[in-house]
């Protein structure tokens, strides 16, 4: 049983190219006859250790970073607790579990505290045994890089070995590992080979982990288990590995609009193909309150995609901005400062620019660095592409509306890969275009036609976007 644990929360190149429905890391499951399958027989776990590690994922887009407690126990046993700070908390170190994964293999569990869902998923391998690995799982060159067994990765890779000067009291190693154009550096105290920090550069940016605490207990069953507060229910279309039916319409694509915005899953379907549904757009207010709920607002790699999705919906209805607006009222300051007022000014409706100008209190940091151009598609033209938060912009705005004009945009930096000379930011955004790409032509159809479209009629992205076809072919399979 594999489970990607730090890859998978962003948007577009985040949650997009996870797979995954817009912004999210959530599952659907049930069954609430389904409990662990070793609750029973505890009494097998007395001898076993587990290791409890905390550690917090930084990332370019999440400089705050975001913490997770993670137990391992054994072959079977697992659990990941994702934590945010305590609402109403004075202070940031007090923090709670916003969501819960439970691993008893061959069983899955996903708990959304907020819903007080606990989603269930049966691995169905002959050889269950647990994985969390730290990259994608489509990296499968780097799928042993696993919490709690990183120091074993960089050994099997025969990395290189430095014995470190003793800082601030504390001996240490570093390992390094280099692979194509991704560089893997481990830091850990010498004396125990303990991880103290994990840095990943890859060209879709870089990524670390610091490790603040790494220690081994004596195994919890208790902690193996779901709380019992909350409702089982069994996990829908999860079974089918491929991503395309023999038809060749993508798998993930609802086939129905949503209704209501009643929980996280919703949210992100709701988001990630209203193109294809555009019949309920009063649902942008409820889809911005999850979204604040959830803690996506919080993350300054989110606010961009979702943004430009919410100008979209905007500058369809112009007629209803003001309404919404003033029912998104709850939401906080900062918040409406830095996602509704972007919203509005990338919106291009001039009504809305004035709004925009009325609820910002303070400096609007998302606009200072991406821009004031309205993201309208007959101004991508004199849109430059300075930032991967630029192509999560396109994504957004693609999700609202279903226009090619957003995805021809993407696919026109993938030319700078023949350029003779690339300056490091140019190369992330190109390859964090064409990773992108790929793995949303296997979210979506319509994508995918257009990549193969554009395969045929653009000599200068071609070799680039027929490689992206073979990689959605081999990640579809």
């Amino acid at each position: 049983m594999q489970l990607c644990l730090s890859w998978a929360s962003q948007m577009s190149r985040n949650c997009l190219a996870k797979r995954l429905p817009l912004l999210a890391l959530l599952f659907t499951f049930a069954a609430s006859a389904l409990l662990p399958a070793f609750s029973k027989d505890d009494s097998n776990l007395l001898n076993l250790n587990m290791k409890r590690i905390v550690v917090k994922c930084y990332s370019d887009s999440d400089i705050a970073g975001k913490e997770q407690i993670i137990y391992r126990c054994g072959q079977t046993l697992g659990r990941v607790e994702f934590t945010r700070p305590t609402k109403g908390s004075a202070s940031n170190s007090e923090c709670e579990v916003e969501r819960l994964i439970v691993i008893s293999c061959p069983d899955l569990w996903i708990c959304s505290m907020s819903d007080g869902l606990a989603e269930h998923m049966l691995d169905k391998d002959t050889d269950s045994r647990l994985r969390l690995p730290i990259m994608s799982i489509k990296q499968r060159e780097f799928i042993d890089l696993e919490f709690g067994r990183e120091v074993e990765f960089f050994k099997t890779k025969k990395a290189k070995q430095t014995e470190n000067q003793e800082k601030e009291g504390t001996q240490t190693r570093s390992y390094n590992f280099v692979s194509g154009p991704v560089q893997f550096d481990l830091v850990t105290r010498a004396a125990d080979d303990i991880p103290l920090k994990l840095t990943i550069n890859t060209p879709q940016g870089k990524r670390s982990f610091e490790y603040k605490s790494y220690e081994i207990q004596p195994c919890n069953s208790a902690l193996f288990k779901i709380p019992t507060n909350l409702k089982v229910v069994e996990a829908k279309n999860r079974s089918s590995r491929k991503h395309y039916s023999k038809q060749g319409i993508a798998t993930h694509e609802p086939t129905a609009p949503v209704a209501e915005i009643k929980n996280d899953t919703d949210w992100q379907l709701w988001q990630t193909y209203y193109y294809l549904f555009p019949a309920n757009p009063d649902l942008i207010v409820a889809s911005l309150k999850r979204a604040e709920d959830s803690g996506s607002l919080d993350s300054i790699g989110s606010i961009p995609p979702i943004a430009a999705f919410t100008s979209r919906i905007f500058a369809q209805n112009p007629q209803k901005i003001s309404y919404w607006v003033e029912a998104l009222g709850s939401l906080s300051a900062t918040h409406k400062n830095q996602v509704l007022s972007s919203a509005l000014v990338w919106s291009g409706v001039p009504a809305a620019k004035d709004l925009a100008q009325t609820i910002s209190k303070s400096e609007n940091v998302i606009l200072k660095e991406l821009g004031d151009t309205p993201l309208d598609p007959a101004n991508l033209e004199t849109l430059k592409i300075t930032s991967p938060s630029h192509l999560d912009m396109m994504w957004g705005c693609f999700m609202a509306t279903g226009d090619k004009r957003y995805i021809q945009k993407i696919i026109s930096v993938l030319a700078w890969f023949d350029r003779k000379s690339l300056q490091l930011s140019e190369i992330l955004i190109a390859g964090a275009a064409e990773w992108s790409l790929s793995s949303n032509c296997v979210q979506h159809k319509l994508v995918r036609q257009i990549v193969e479209e554009e395969s045929k009629t653009n000599p200068e992205a071609k070799e680039a976007l027929l490689r992206i076809l073979k990689t959605a072919d081999s990640d579809s399979e």
